[in-house]
């Protein structure tokens, strides 16, 4: 959150600009290689990669280029012409020939590139490729190969515009070839080869690092821009990624720099300090902060909607080696109260594992612990407004935290609040979906819908909630 922020390190050394090339994972991945949860409180929910990353890489070139074939003249007229060549590569296999002389491995290696010059499409298929295999499983290695088709239909469709709007195109793009895989189109893959969750893993990794400039010639996009524009993709065809290349209108992003004026008092490791003590900005740690402005917020919405919010009373830590709560009406302590992330409406408080939980989402980072606080306020909403029951209740609370979170980007709309967004943050809510979605509420969704959710409410406010259940 603003300036109480961390700054995750730069991307590995720019390829040279003839190739379209793709961003590497930031050297400081949060997910890791744990794309389950810790200890034993939820399913496994790990990658499932394929046996030979490299044939699923050509087999993603033949459906791919399948798909171009029919798309290409709707979307832009004309007849597709098929790509020159496609180059996987190693440290001992010839270069991909793209430019004179061709580039070294150094200076491709760990990468998936277009080379514009040549119309060629190269990936590593030494080190990348079984890489994003292993930790994001095996469609999302098609995912790869879909993105950098990306890149050669802006080439054949004169696409001109900032580079990181370009990536995030190539990633609409990516999400719109999946729809139709989903839908049984694709001439091999198969709607069962679709692991959503695992792409939205994939995008959040291979990211730019937090503070990236959206105009820095070598911008990708953060984790949350690169899932959103799949996902724009997914839902609304190729047609609309058409509409991403505008060399006179910037595309609204979350990426932007860090302020070099922003008072870093009260950063451990990067993130505001939880807890208030002397150590907390002017003396008030975060979890204080969530508190007062999540209250404020929606005493907001709640007027603008024509009715008056009850605040919530109480955000309670508990730790289950030694609490005991009372939870509508009754006892709940030891085990129960493990991972445990809840509102209370009888006793009108938000209760969650402070030993575990919250000390494994602020791990990730603050914006992590924020947006599990805010998804429970929105419960306590729903509570007031009759919605809790919704079948998409869970989902619109996520929207809702959408809104809490665009909410924190605008002080001039929020004058009373003490909490401002930072580059990275919502990264850090979708990492929290990762890795905790299915322990801290089995019945909210996919972490591919939680993020669509939250995408939803950031970009279309709290009428675009609506959408899952009317809201009053």
């Amino acid at each position: 959150m603003n300036r109480w922020c961390r700054c995750v390190g730069a991307l590995a050394a720019a390829l040279p600009a003839v190739l379209g090339a793709c961003a590497q994972p930031a050297s400081h991945e949060l997910l890791g290689s744990g794309l389950v949860p810790v200890g034993d409180h939820a399913s496994p929910r790990g990658p499932d990669p394929s046996s030979d990353p490299a044939a699923i890489a050509m087999q993603a070139v033949e459906d791919v280029s399948a798909y171009w074939r029919v798309t290409y003249p709707e979307v832009y007229g004309g007849e597709f012409e098929e790509v020159s060549g496609f180059f996987p590569y190693g440290p001992d296999t010839e270069p991909p020939p793209c430019g004179d002389p061709p580039p070294a491995y150094e200076e491709i290696a760990d990468n998936a590139f277009y080379c514009d010059g040549d119309d060629i499409i190269a990936w590593d298929e030494a080190r990348f490729l079984p890489e994003v295999n292993e930790r994001y499983g095996g469609f999302t290695v098609a995912i790869v190969i879909a993105h950098e088709f990306g890149h050669a239909i802006q080439a054949r469709a004169g696409a001109i515009d900032r580079t990181v709007d370009l990536e995030l195109q190539a990633d609409c793009f990516a999400g719109a070839w999946t729809a139709y895989v989903v839908d049984g189109d694709a001439p091999t893959f198969q709607p069962d080869d679709v692991d959503l969750d695992q792409t939205v893993a994939g995008m959040t990794a291979i990211r730019d690092a937090p503070g990236t400039d959206p105009n820095d010639p070598f911008a990708h996009g953060s984790g949350f821009d690169r899932v959103t524009s799949f996902q724009d993709g997914f839902e609304n065809g190729a047609e609309g990624c058409s509409e991403y290349d505008d060399p006179d209108v910037a595309r609204d992003t979350v990426e932007v720099p860090f302020d070099d004026q922003d008072d870093n008092q009260g950063v451990d490791e990067g993130n505001m300090v939880l807890e208030d003590g002397p150590d907390a900005p002017d003396g008030v740690g975060l979890l204080t902060r969530l508190e007062q402005d999540l209250n404020l917020f929606y005493a907001e919405v709640f007027n603008q909607l024509g009715h008056e919010w009850v605040p919530v009373d109480d955000l309670v830590l508990v730790d289950p080696d030694q609490d005991s709560i009372e939870c509508g009406g009754e006892a709940v302590d030891g085990e129960q109260l493990e991972f445990l992330a809840t509102y209370c409406p009888d006793e009108n408080v938000v209760v969650l594992d402070g030993d575990g939980l919250v000390s494994e989402l602020y791990a990730l980072g603050d914006f992590a612990v924020g947006a599990e606080v805010a998804r429970l306020w929105a419960q306590a909403a729903q509570v007031q407004l009759g919605v809790i029951n919704d079948d998409e209740a869970g989902l619109q609370a996520d929207c809702l935290t959408g809104v809490w979170s665009i909410s924190l980007s605008d002080p001039e709309s929020t004058p009373e609040s003490k909490l401002s967004t930072s580059p990275g943050d919502l990264d850090e809510a979708i990492q929290g979906f990762l890795l905790y979605g299915e322990v801290l509420d089995e019945q909210v969704g996919t972490v591919f819908q939680r993020t669509d959710a939250l995408r939803t409410g950031y970009r279309q406010g709290y009428h675009g909630c609506e959408g899952y259940a009317p809201l009053g």
